[in-house]
């Protein structure tokens, strides 16, 4: 009961004297020289990571995996059309050297064709020669005629001895339809 009443005369000081009470008497000197200072938590470390990280990391793998497989995918598809390209202009190169309106119309023709079969199915265009050739050339072509180039491509490469035409138009079209090109065919 003594206890009980200590602590209701402390309450009642506390409470009349506007929390106004000295704690010295409650907590003698050599108790006070005891306390430490407050001691801070470990710092939070970065391993283990939190399972969004993880997340995040797999969306990040899995968009570079489909960027590398796009790029490689493009990479291969267009490979072709770059080899074409280079021949052409090496062909081209030739031409401006030589002069040879023969050979260099049958090198085109040639690119051309083997193009196609690249690009489109193997039964679809092997067997097209001359005027079908010349069809088949302008349906797939956006923007080209190559009925304007008809004797560069159906006529002089059976001519012996032609020299100095002027093929400049031919290397157009041909640079023109090869360039348009975009998905192989599987067949």
């Amino acid at each position: 009961m003594g206890k009980r009443l200590g602590f209701l005369a402390f309450f009642f000081a506390l409470f009349f004297t506007g929390w106004r009470v000295s704690f010295a008497a409650v907590a003698p000197a050599q108790e006070l020289a005891q306390l430490r200072d407050i001691h801070l938590p470990a710092p939070v470390s970065w391993w283990p990571l939190a399972a969004g990280w993880y997340l995040l990391m797999l969306v990040l793998m899995s968009l570079l995996l489909a960027l590398i497989f796009f790029l490689h995918r493009h990479y291969v598809q267009t490979r072709a059309k770059r080899h074409a390209l280079r021949l052409l202009a090496m062909y081209q190169q030739q031409y401006l050297r030589d002069a040879n309106s023969q050979l260099c119309c049958a090198r085109v023709s040639e690119l051309l064709k083997r193009v196609a079969l690249v690009y489109f199915p193997r039964e679809r265009v092997a067997s097209l020669q001359g005027c079908a050739w010349l069809a088949f050339l302008n349906d797939t072509a956006k923007g080209v005629d190559f009925n304007q180039a008809r004797k560069e491509l159906l006529e002089l490469p059976y001519q012996p001895g032609s020299r100095n035409n002027n093929l400049g138009l031919l290397f157009n079209f041909a640079k023109t339809w090869i360039s348009q090109r975009r998905g192989l065919c599987l067949s």
